[in-house]
């Protein structure tokens, strides 16, 4: 990357502040201001991001300070309490000797006159893979690192705007828009109920319940509505106070001597300019590789035992539900206890329970079904590879040099697997490893949040500094794992619960946590909205949650009204998954009687349909970073509301899904982007903000007008092959075949008008409609290729390539190359 760099040549009247610095990349300049100390970015003259100027600690500039902390950790629950009289934030308040270099400047850091530190700004090439990166003249993304020769903190303070919302930060289970909050970042359990009770107040048994932030996912990421992305790259503890100590400043803090700033500059219009910071943000933290088609058709969970798994897969088949993947987490043993059913914590298969592993899971397979178990990174002494774990080294060790042991979730003294040793590590994967071949096609890699900051490490690092990078380190393993297929088996897929930065590129699927077991905003049903969303703003495209919920101590077991709405927002989220819960025996669960069977059935076969939408949408990610389950200001920048709606999200660009998130209620206002849209599943075109009613089989959800959805067939059951069982419909056979949905009206946004199979709404259109007047009504006729074809109710096939003409208006046009392609169109 060439980089143009500039010293602004002023002169200074005597007793003038200092001139400042301009550091140039194309159009993008850093301002650097030594006294009072300031960073301006400015893009064409306009100040687009700036830190404060000089100011009083810690709101100021930069600070650096020494708090004491006293720490607690119980049940991977951390509680952190300040000494507020302790509390010494001192001031840098001046920038000195600023050298310009290739790529940007270096400077020193004075507080009360002295050195305390250096600093450097960096201008860092494009790593987005989207078209011509670079082509706007300018690098979008500006690296700050602060090094302190003191303390044992360092914060920054920022500029925020009026109207400014800041979106992100992982999965928080309460808000997506931050603004006016003080957000603590330290990885650990969510809790068992939630409430929006201060993160810095403990009452009762405090490591039960969860605080307003506590999250096994927090990110040390944002987006501003402003047109920037921001993000803080270390593994420390981090604390994000939004203008919650004064409304116009944020400030960014981080429990280390090094502040290590990533600053993303969008280009464009204001809506362009959020997208295109959001883009490069995405593509910094690194992306997956694009997961198997499996992960996009439903996952049903089977227990108890090798015959009860198999008669469960009869039943799945036999009642004509899709799924394309069984999970069987009791594989490693369990029992019913004082908190529901609870797995052992043997790290190999339980030969009681699955005498035959091996042979169930060729015989899953034969069915056309993934295989999948279970993973985490504890030492129970219960366990069958406890002994052998210590014995080696391999678990995190105390102060005295022994394994480190807590209360674990058994309640039995546990320790962990130290992830920084790297023999535990290759141990534990040759442990894990025989799970794999035996049969395990993937697995839920569970936990993580559990390290205690006051471990000793085999690495010598201080494990308040390891401790937020433990689920990195965890998610890498298993990438690791699975890295090479393995001949004759499906694809094999790990989901995970908790993270940190970085972990992105490590991870397939992430998962919501333990929700309750009822409709509680801050742990229940409603809580999986949030979560996805703030998932989706730091880089986890691929998101589900426990279809039905989870825990139930402290509430009830799944109801039926529960179970029917999860299971409609389970189809339409990106990953649709069954669990069975603590409560196994008293939860609602698919196979409960007539009805719930008949709801599931329908439900999961419109989930196979959207796998193919789903498939194509991952085109958006890949390219612009744009998760499959998405804020809606992220298409809709104008709209305010959806900068901060946590109760609507879009399933890719075209669906936007508005679920009924309160007990007993069959109808909710729902907001929608300007235009006309149309119920999903067809109907009459709505505007603006609107009542939605739906029973507690349906779902809201709407499509733009003139959209086009293209998907698999109807009847789709498995994804994979299914030898023994020839009855089943697999993706196979349905080979190139699709059904096409047709919204009426004229597409706002042109994209919505086309789709390219691999690649959706960024690939050249494979698919293209024109629309049609919103009041046309039913089409009785029309031409394929200038011949006349059968309409019946609204719905004409066609084979291979060409156009389509409906009387009354609208066109299709096929251009897939695919001459013996059978195509189901329907009007909506």
């Amino acid at each position: 990357m060439r980089v143009a760099l500039a010293v602004a040549l002023l002169v200074a009247a005597c007793g003038d502040p200092p001139p400042p610095v301009d550091v140039a990349n194309g159009r993008l300049v850093a301002r650097i201001h030594p006294d009072p100390a300031q960073i301006e970015l400015l893009l064409d003259g306009r100040q687009v991001w700036t830190t404060r100027a000089g100011g009083s600690a810690p709101l100021g500039f930069l600070a650096y300070g020494n708090t004491p902390v006293a720490i607690e950790h119980n049940f991977g629950s951390f509680k952190f309490v300040e000494d507020e009289r302790e509390v010494r934030w001192h001031a840098v308040t001046e920038l000195s000797d600023i050298r310009t270099t290739a790529d940007g400047a270096e400077l020193t850091l004075i507080a009360d006159g002295e050195r305390i530190g250096t600093g450097r700004l960096t201008f860092v090439a494009a790593t987005r893979s989207g078209p011509a990166p670079d082509a706007a003249g300018f690098a979008r993304h500006v690296r700050m690192e602060f090094a302190l020769d003191a303390g044992a903190r360092v914060s920054l303070g920022a500029s925020l705007a009026q109207d400014e919302h800041l979106v992100g930060l992982g999965g928080q289970s309460f808000d997506v828009d931050h603004r006016g909050e003080t957000v603590p970042l330290w990885v650990q359990e969510d809790g068992i109920g939630k409430f929006p009770d201060p993160d810095d107040v403990y009452t009762g048994i405090w490591f039960l319940t969860g605080r307003k932030h506590s999250t096994h996912t927090p990110m040390p990421m944002l987006l501003s509505s402003r047109g920037y992305a921001l993000a803080v790259d270390t593994d420390a503890r981090a604390v994000f106070a939004l203008g919650s100590e004064d409304e116009g400043v944020a400030r960014y803090e981080a429990w280390d001597r090094r502040l290590d700033l990533q600053v993303f500059v969008g280009d464009g219009a204001p809506g362009e300019a959020v997208r295109d910071a959001f883009g490069h943000m995405i593509a910094w933290t690194g992306k997956p590789p694009r997961p198997p088609l499996s992960i996009f058709a439903p996952w049903v969970d089977a227990l108890f035992g090798s015959a009860n798994v198999r008669a469960v897969a009869n039943a799945l088949r036999a009642n004509g539900i899709a799924s394309s993947v069984i999970w069987t987490e009791d594989f490693r043993g369990g029992a019913n206890g004082i908190t529901g059913y609870a797995l052992d914590e043997d790290w190999r298969v339980d030969r009681d329970l699955y005498p035959d592993f091996e042979a169930l899971a060729g015989d899953l397979r034969a069915r056309g079904f993934a295989f999948h178990t279970y993973a985490n990174t504890f030492l129970d002494e219960t366990a069958d590879v406890y002994a052998e774990a210590v014995a080696g080294g391999y678990a995190i060790k105390d102060a005295a040099g022994g394994a480190y042991t807590f209360t674990g979730v058994k309640f039995t003294p546990s320790t962990l697997l130290d992830l920084s040793n790297p023999d535990a590590f290759a141990w534990a994967k040759g442990v894990l490893g025989q799970m794999r071949d035996q049969g395990a096609d993937g697995w839920m890699a569970d936990f993580a949040e559990w390290l205690p900051h006051d471990a000793v490490l085999a690495s010598g690092e201080p494990a308040m500094l390891a401790h937020n990078r433990y689920p990195v380190d965890w998610a890498r393993m298993n990438r690791e794992m699975f890295e090479a297929p393995i001949a004759g088996r499906p694809d094999p897929i790990w989901f995970m619960r908790s993270a940190w930065l970085h972990s992105q590129p490590q991870v397939q699927v992430m998962w919501a946590g333990d929700q309750q077991t009822d409709f509680s905003d801050g742990d229940g049903y409603p809580s999986v909205i949030p979560i996805g969303l703030g998932l989706g703003l730091t880089g986890f495209p691929y998101f589900g949650s426990d279809v039905g919920g989870y825990m139930s101590q402290g509430t009830t077991p799944t109801t039926s009204e529960l179970f029917q709405r999860w299971v409609t927002l389970g189809a339409l989220t990106p990953v649709m998954r069954t669990h069975h819960g603590r409560s196994a025996a008293e939860n609602v669960q698919w196979n409960r009687d007539a009805t719930t069977i008949a709801h599931f059935r329908r439900w999961t076969r419109i989930h196979a349909q959207l796998a193919a939408y789903l498939w194509g949408s991952i085109g958006a990610y890949e390219r612009d970073g744009l998760p499959l389950m998405r804020l809606i200001a992220l298409d809709y920048p104008d709209e305010a509301w959806a900068w901060t709606d946590v109760t609507e999200y879009l399933l890719g660009d075209r669906i936007l899904v508005a679920p009924i998130l309160a007990a007993g209620a069959t109808s909710r206002r729902v907001k929608l982007p300007a235009g006309a849209w149309i119920p999903l599943l067809g109907g009459v075109h709505v505007t603006g903000d609107n009542t939605a009613t739906a029973a507690v089989t349906e779902i809201p959800a709407f499509v733009p007008a003139g959209a086009i959805l293209v998907l698999y067939p109807d009847g789709l059951e498995t994804v994979l092959d299914a030898p023994a069982s020839p009855a089943t419909l697999t993706v196979n056979d349905v080979g190139a075949d699709r059904e096409v949905w047709l919204y009426p009206g004229e597409a706002r946004v042109p994209a919505h008008a086309g789709w390219h199979d691999d690649t959706g709404a960024v690939g050249a259109p494979q698919w293209t409609w024109s629309g049609r007047p919103l009041h046309a009504g039913s089409a009785t006729a029309a031409t394929f290729n200038g011949a006349p074809v059968a309409v019946a109710g609204g719905a004409v096939t066609v084979i291979g390539d060409g156009t389509l003409a409906f009387a009354g208006g609208g066109t299709l046009t096929i251009a897939r190359g695919r001459a013996n392609a059978r195509t189901t169109v329907r009007l909506r």
